[in-house]
């Protein structure tokens, strides 16, 4: 205290001191507000980067489709809740079976996150009854919400990610014993960055055959809105893109074009091309799903229950719901394979008016639209231009081990509930693996293991034959 006062005492007599003491601790506190304190910076701004949120299948045999409208879905990070979704965005789950698709792309906050909420306000699905082989359609009223915590929390720095939600649909769906259907989501969720394994693959950031309406085309892109997204995708294309179908160049692309396209994420978040195939021009629709009866062969005519679809005539309620398909001489018929390899087969392929059968997903396309029907249920009849044979999803068992990189064949057995055994009565399919089959395991799968395979489907001297895009346990 004595210290105190002499030094008080001396400010007293000089007063220039008391000016010099107070001009320095104004520089003190100018420095300090200024940010002139190495020991305690100001924090940087949040930088954004690219993620894709894509949802995908876990399989319930027994369904044919079944979509719901998402009203809402977030994700939970370090710097609070992150929007993916805040409107209405129908999904159909079961042409996702064994793979994913994107439904948006966001600028996210770099941080880390840890969780997700997913809000589904109803949804409609369609099965067939195993006795009596018709169509049942069923709807769950909502709203459900799911809570989806990360096993292990993801930290978003400046790679582009991907974040994949798996529905579980087959332990998600219940009845009572009243015969009510409930819904319980659970979704297991996985991340990949940018450049990881397989590039197209959705689980990387990657687009694999998404079906759209052109929105938008300048020189070297183009804007593509699927029926089953939350937002637009921006497509960049490169002479290494190979357009198929009515174009083949970008200067070809025009508004309103139905469109499949193949993609890859690159470092700076955007997409770009690997394949693109024009299906119809603007007016048209595609209405795309599983095949449930045929009629003639020749085949003239086919229903289906619809899965996917685009097109300005297009209903999102067409979801689920069964579509009536005329097929006239003038027909084309296309399998879609930009995926698979499909040489060096000891078969041929084929598929055609003579070779199209139930239990195959198929997109037929109409440059005329749709006629409505209203009938419940019945979304309506078109005349197909063109059918093209889709990849789609199966689980099952495997006789041998499989092993990746490898080619080779397996019987796949499935499901006793199976929708595709109660349609056409098989009970096993023979997959084939060819050298670009994306086996997702890193090491070999057993014998006896349960698997998911995805592919394109053929009859084979009576034999169902599926020649595998993807395959994983």
């Amino acid at each position: 205290m004595k210290y105190a006062q002499g030094n008080i005492a001396r400010l007293r007599h000089h007063p220039y001191r008391i000016f010099a003491a107070l001009f320095s601790g104004a520089l003190v506190a100018l420095f300090i507000g200024c940010g002139g304190d190495s020991s305690a910076p100001a924090p940087p701004p949040l930088g954004s980067t690219a993620v894709q949120v894509n949802l995908g299948d876990g399989p319930a045999d027994w369904m044919l489709a079944f979509s719901m409208n998402v009203s809402a879905m977030s994700l939970t990070s370090s710097n609070g809740s992150v929007d993916v979704v805040s409107g209405n965005m129908p999904v159909e789950m079961l042409h996702r079976l064994g793979t994913m698709e994107p439904v948006a792309e966001i600028s996210a906050p770099q941080g880390t996150y840890t969780g997700a909420s997913i809000t589904i306000a109803s949804c409609n699905f369609t099965y067939l009854d195993p006795i009596t082989k018709t169509l049942q359609q069923k709807t769950i009223a909502g709203p459900i919400t799911a809570t989806i915590p990360f096993t292990s929390s993801v930290t978003v720095g400046s790679t582009p990610y991907a974040f994949n939600f798996d529905l579980d649909l087959e332990n998600s769906v219940t009845m009572d014993n009243t015969g009510n259907f409930h819904l319980s989501p659970s979704f297991h969720f996985s991340a990949g960055a940018q450049g990881s394994g397989n590039n197209n693959s959705a689980r990387n950031g990657g687009m694999q055959q998404m079906s759209g309406v052109v929105e938008s085309i300048s020189s070297n892109s183009f804007t593509i809105l699927p029926l089953q997204s939350a937002n637009t995708f921006t497509i960049r294309t490169s002479t290494a893109t190979q357009f198929q179908g009515m174009v083949s160049t970008m200067a070809m692309m025009a508004k309103g074009m139905g469109v499949v396209v193949t993609a890859t994420m690159q470092s700076d978040g955007s997409l770009m091309a690997t394949h693109v195939r024009a299906r119809m021009n603007s007016g048209g629709i595609m209405g795309g799903g599983i095949i449930t009866s045929v009629t003639g062969q020749p085949a003239t005519a086919l229903t289906l229950v619809m899965q996917n679809g685009a097109g300005a005539s297009i209903m999102t309620s067409y979801l689920s719901e069964v579509l009536n398909v005329n097929l006239t001489p003038t027909t084309v018929y296309e399998i879609d394979n930009d995926r698979i390899d499909l040489t060096h087969l000891p078969f041929q392929p084929v598929f055609d008016a003579s070779n199209i059968y139930a239990g195959q997903s198929v997109l037929p396309v109409s440059d005329a639209g749709i006629t409505v029907s209203g009938v419940s249920g019945t979304a309506g009849t078109i005349t197909a231009s063109s059918v093209s044979l889709q990849e789609q999803g199966f689980r099952g068992t495997t006789d041998v081990a499989i092993t990746p990189g490898a080619t080779g064949t397996f019987t796949l057995t499935l499901a006793s509930d199976s929708a595709f055994t109660s349609l056409t009565g098989a009970t096993s399919i023979v997959v084939y693996q060819q050298t670009g089959t994306n086996v997702e395991n890193a090491t070999a799968i057993p014998a006896g293991a349960t698997l998911r395979v995805h592919g394109l489907l053929f009859q084979v001297a009576g034999q169902w034959t599926l020649v595998a895009s993807t395959i994983a346990s």
